[in-house]
């Protein structure tokens, strides 16, 4: 008897002291172990609140924008550089596959005018360029905060662009108008604040860019351009 109530005294104190401290893979509720607190981020709150910002950076858009591009052309069996200024408008629909990555289809329409050019001159030719495009962009960013209010990123794109360019000389406005479609390509860095609000620098590779368009006569550079989008 005595050496039995010896080995339940040995067996009793070791279990008492592991009572007394719980081990990481305790479930007591009121002290959470430090597994759990490791694997808070796959809570059933953390991906609703997940769920909930991809809705809200997800959505229709539209913005509008100020550019600006080179154009070289035979005027008056001259050369002619000149430098128009482009307002832009942006319009679609956007789709966030996490807080980081998501699409968006574009459709655009950039315009420009001879009597409005970054040389402070009105364009002698009194010329009209126009271009609309059709194509989808990437975007990748991260937030800034950890609210996960406002993000910097960077997006490119590409896909259709219709051009129309008039003047009224060469090309008698709209009579001999040069026309001419093609790839655009588009991309730049983005800034969005609050979710809604997103402002992109970035540039545009027109179709009637020197190494797509076939033209001695006519050529377009880069169009660098800033942006403002509101998302609904």
């Amino acid at each position: 008897m005595k050496k039995l109530h010896k080995i339940l005294l040995c067996a009793y104190v070791p279990i008492t002291i592991l009572n007394a401290y719980p081990t990481q893979g305790s479930l007591n509720p009121q002290n959470p172990s430090i597994l759990e607190e490791k694997n808070e981020g796959y809570s059933i709150e953390a991906i609703r609140e997940r769920q909930k910002l991809v809705r809200q950076k997800s959505g229709k858009y539209i913005g509008v924008g100020i550019g600006g591009f080179q154009v070289k052309k035979a005027y008056k069996e001259q050369n002619q550089i000149s430098f128009p200024a482009t307002l832009s408008l942006k319009g679609g629909v956007q789709t966030f596959f996490n807080k980081n990555i998501g699409i968006r289809g574009f459709f655009g329409l950039d315009m420009a005018t001879g009597f409005i050019n970054y040389e402070f001159a009105k364009d002698p030719s009194h010329s009209f360029y126009s271009m609309f495009s059709l194509g989808i962009d990437i975007i990748g960013e991260f937030p800034l905060t950890k609210s996960y209010k406002h993000f910097l990123g960077a997006f490119a794109g590409i896909g259709g662009g219709a051009t129309i360019y008039a003047d009224n000389e060469n090309f008698s406005l709209f009579k001999h108008a040069i026309t001419s479609a093609g790839i655009m390509i588009e991309g730049g860095v983005t800034l969005s604040l609050f979710v809604r609000h997103r402002f992109e620098l970035g540039f545009k590779i027109l179709p009637t860019a020197k190494q797509l368009l076939n033209s001695k006569k006519f050529e377009t550079s880069l169009m660098p351009y800033v942006m403002y989008n509101y998302k609904f």
